[in-house]
């Protein structure tokens, strides 16, 4: 583990420290660092455990090897091609140039290796500390990391209960939020209601996803309003774009025609779905109340307006950064785990010729 400076602070680790506890020499521990060939594999796996347990990381750029510091963080998102997190990630920028920082962009959209690489502090790491929005790695894994590598606040779900000691965790209620989409709908009078956005994956089954949560909180609603939920009330799809709410709702209607509310996963999900309502002559929402969930910016321009959850981003964000530029300059306390608010917002899709929120924190 890192030593103590001689004013008694801790210092970063360094090369030597992994060459110590790997027991091989330096110029090995740079070989495996800078990805060079000619290692043997059992070193190198020896040198890789090495790093994880002392948390060490490549600095590269010049102010990083002067102040230890670089003003660049790294943002990591499942994918840019979900609306969610492009507007989400512009967020995200907004606020740390605010601040002075710059965040660099990393998609892990190539799947459960390129999050592992996030998870084990990138090959090279580039800034100070990372913001990492998981969502292909099962729960267990993030699990059985004893600490992370680098200064790390998680968002987001897919993550279990404990979380690795040097991280934290800001993040919506989803099921809560889920629950506050459906009693609109029944609220609205609604009473045959459907949920699509339930992925029949491994990962979609993970009880913390995305999709787990806000079914959750969709039946959970149902319960409270004494209606019980059948098979047909929960619609499954491969994915949550666009195309995906399409075929899903397709589905959905050719089983359950007599549905007259969807809460969707999500408002890609949602925006697929009114372009099959549409394609059907089934009227929104006089026939089929249909609400989203992430207030997209393409949300209001919808056919009808979408009404949906909307996420405080300007608060996540600022909450996130907030709590990294903490373990980047040296807290090391127990992970927090903090819940962002959120807002109904009732659009046309929902309820006719209205557009209001209703604040919920």
């Amino acid at each position: 583990m890192p030593s103590r400076s001689t004013s008694g602070q801790r210092r970063p680790p360094a090369l030597r420290d992994v060459a110590e506890l790997a027991g091989v020499s330096i110029k090995t521990v740079s070989n495996v660092v800078n990805d060079y060939p000619h290692v043997r594999d059992s070193t190198r796996e020896k040198v890789r455990e090495a790093i994880l347990q002392v948390g060490y990381r490549p600095q590269v750029a010049a102010r990083q090897l002067r102040t230890g510091a670089s003003g660049v963080i790294t943002l990591a998102v499942p994918s840019l091609t979900f609306s969610y997190f492009s507007d989400l990630s512009q967020r995200f920028i907004d606020e740390a140039q605010r601040r002075g920082q710059t965040v660099v962009l990393h998609s892990t959209s190539a799947g459960p290796e390129a999050e592992r690489t996030v998870l084990e502090g990138f090959q090279r790491v580039f800034g100070d500390g990372v913001i990492f929005n998981p969502l292909f790695l099962e729960e267990e894994q993030y699990a059985r990391m004893l600490r992370t590598t680098q200064p790390t606040v998680f968002i987001g779900e897919h993550l279990p209960e404990a979380l690795p000691e040097g991280s934290d965790y800001v993040r919506i209620d989803n099921r809560a939020a889920s629950f506050e989409a459906t009693t609109h709908l029944l609220e609205a009078g609604r009473r045959r209601l459907a949920f699509i956005g339930a992925i029949a994956t491994e990962r979609g089954r993970q009880p913390h996803s995305s999709g787990t949560l806000r079914r959750d909180g969709f039946l959970a609603a149902l319960r409270e309003h004494g209606l019980s939920a059948g098979d047909e009330a929960v619609q499954a799809v491969d994915d949550w774009h666009r195309p995906d709410g399409f075929e899903g709702a397709n589905i959905l209607l050719d089983r359950f025609a007599e549905v007259d509310g969807i809460v969707c996963g999500n408002d890609d999900l949602a925006i697929g779905v009114l372009a099959a309502l549409r394609r059907r002559g089934r009227r929104v929402p006089e026939d089929v109340a249909v609400i989203g969930y992430d207030d997209t910016p393409d949300a209001p321009f919808a056919s009808p307006p979408l009404s949906t959850i909307s996420p405080d981003k300007e608060t996540l964000a600022r909450t996130a950064l907030d709590l990294l530029s903490e373990r980047i300059q040296g807290h090391d306390g127990p992970p927090r785990v903090i819940d962002a608010p959120y807002r109904l917002v009732m659009r046309e899709s929902t309820t006719v010729a209205i557009q209001t929120a209703i604040e919920k924190e």
